[in-house]
């Protein structure tokens, strides 16, 4: 019985989240990364994209290609990217572009095999706290950013950030 209810629970699970998805644009960002926007964004530059939702959320796609910024190897780059120093390091480069908010300590976890950084940061003064996974693959930044004011629905945010498509995964 335990079985049967744990596979109904994530049938309907599953379903509700092809339902939510089924309508979003989906936008290849670089040659092996591709993520799901709520509507079509706007191109701001060679990278990045914004758009904002019917229910007030910014959703930001940027893309930097790390080998270039730091001179290293792809091979000294991976070797690297999981280290508190290179965490600490990525962090003081973000946090001049955003001097409004104060920061969570990051989290190094991984979405379909790859580093990513999970940031939060909040600003008292909007009421309101951005959510970013920064995905890394092959020495490229994906960061995926969403803006939530308080008091909005976080649905879509929490789809935007863990729909990252990566070489078709």
């Amino acid at each position: 019985m335990l079985k049967k209810s744990i596979l109904s629970l994530f049938i309907i699970v599953s379903s509700i989240q092809v339902n939510a998805q089924k309508d979003w644009f989906k936008l290849k960002i670089s040659d092996k990364v591709s993520v799901n926007f709520p509507v079509e964004p706007t191109k701001q530059n060679e990278n990045a994209f914004v758009v904002k939702d019917k229910d007030g959320l910014i959703f930001v796609v940027t893309i930097v290609d790390l080998l270039k910024a730091t001179g290293m190897s792809l091979e000294q780059f991976n070797s690297e990217v999981e280290t508190q120093t290179f965490v600490d390091g990525f962090m003081e480069g973000l946090i001049p572009t955003m001097p409004k908010y104060t920061f969570k300590d990051t989290k190094v976890i991984k979405v379909k095999g790859f580093t990513t950084y999970q940031i939060i940061g909040r600003n008292e003064a909007s009421k309101s706290t951005v959510y970013i996974n920064s995905v890394f693959v092959d020495g490229i930044g994906h960061s995926l950013a969403c803006l939530v004011a308080d008091g909005k629905d976080t649905k879509n945010k929490d789809i935007f950030l863990n729909e990252i498509y990566i070489n078709g995964k």
